[in-house]
């Protein structure tokens, strides 16, 4: 196996030119800890992120959805569709009918669940 030469160099092999820096930790690095912070019980009553502690105080209900927010998964959907496109199809995925049909069925889609989820939601 060929290596990087290193091993047939002198000067890589007797130098000491790599050595080991640090610095040591000085008082605004180090983190003090309270003993009673490490006790279970304290644990408990701290906020924080564990699963299925979020309880949101307000009622969550669907509502329509907004217009951005349609047009950007419309966009991701095009997007998603021309790069699995290019992989099986290749070049002709950018072919001028091809990118139109996709626009088109993308745009036609979106607009009939846009429609339905705008008729069908509460508010």
């Amino acid at each position: 196996m060929d290596d990087d030469g290193a091993a047939r160099d002198d000067t890589a092999a007797t130098g000491d030119t790599f050595t080991e820096e640090y610095e040591l930790a000085t008082e605004a690095d180090v983190i003090q800890v309270d003993g009673d912070a490490a006790d279970t019980d304290a644990a408990d009553e701290e906020e924080g992120a564990v699963a299925g502690s979020f309880a949101p105080d307000l009622e969550v209900t669907p509502d329509a959805p907004k217009p951005e927010n349609v047009v950007f998964v419309a966009l991701g959907v095009c997007i998603a569709i021309l790069a699995l496109g290019r992989m099986f199809l290749g070049a002709e995925m950018y072919a001028p009918s091809i990118l139109g049909g996709v626009v088109l069925s993308v745009a036609l889609g979106t607009a009939v669940l846009y429609g339905f989820f705008v008729r069908t939601s509460d508010a």
